[in-house]
């Protein structure tokens, strides 16, 4: 990945936002891909040095990735890389089990063809990667996608959320067994021609079998790192 260009104090607001974006785009990538562990800290001034930028888009990277839940912003220990938990793990899908078929049968009802032919693309993009960091970044926006028709902005917003504290666990489970990657693809086109026939329960079956996937996988994970609690 191009690393971000160095920015001076004295930059305007809008390039400090691009540097801002870079650096949490490649922080996010390094946290996904597991360059960057579960409970490691990440030092503002070596961030900002090894990206060759400036502090303040790295202060502000950091902000955005903890609304993300991949990293914890410690009174006492600084920036420390999310661990996951079994509890989170558990609690974090029993509300998305029941936000994102709600969610869904609105996607369904009012996705346009526009929000369709994109999530297509999307489909294809996730196809063609075998990164699994890069892959859960992908299917993050997918989703966003999916869920973004809904019209439906608060439902959105906290289905989102959830979807981004997941990151880190389908991330890892990806890493365990990559080949499962394929096994989402189809469940992602399976939802895309449902919705472009307006078929709900059609979309609900890939849906449901998403989310149980991908709870087995972050489970396993947890599991063979020893933070399953066990």
């Amino acid at each position: 990945m191009t690393a971000p260009a160095e920015v001076r104090p004295a930059d305007d607001i809008a390039q400090r936002r691009t540097a801002q974006e870079l650096v949490a785009d490649r922080l996010r990538l390094e946290i996904l891909s597991g360059t960057l562990g579960p409970g490691m800290r990440l030092q503002q001034a070596k961030v900002a040095q090894r990206m060759r930028t400036s502090t303040t888009p790295v202060r502000e990277a950091f902000r955005e990735l903890a609304v993300e839940g991949l990293v914890d912003l410690d009174p006492h220990r600084g920036v420390i890389v999310h661990e996951p938990s079994k509890a989170e793990l558990s609690e974090v899908y029993e509300m998305r089990s029941v936000l994102e078929p709600m969610c869904m049968v609105k996607t369904v009802e009012r996705i346009s063809e526009q929000e369709l032919a994109l999530a297509d693309d999307m489909c294809q993009q996730m196809d063609a990667e075998t990164e699994p960091g890069s892959w859960v970044i992908l299917n993050s926006r997918f989703h966003s996608v999916l869920a973004a028709a809904a019209r439906s902005p608060l439902l959105v917003a906290a289905v989102n959320n959830l979807r981004n504290r997941s990151a880190i666990y389908i991330a890892a489970s990806f890493r365990l067994e990559p080949e499962r990657m394929a096994g989402a693809n189809a469940e992602h086109y399976a939802m895309v021609e449902a919705c472009r026939r307006r078929d709900t329960e059609a979309a609900m079956e890939p849906l449901r079998s998403h989310l149980r996937s991908t709870v087995e996988l972050g489970s396993l994970y947890l599991l063979r790192a020893g933070l399953d609690g066990g």
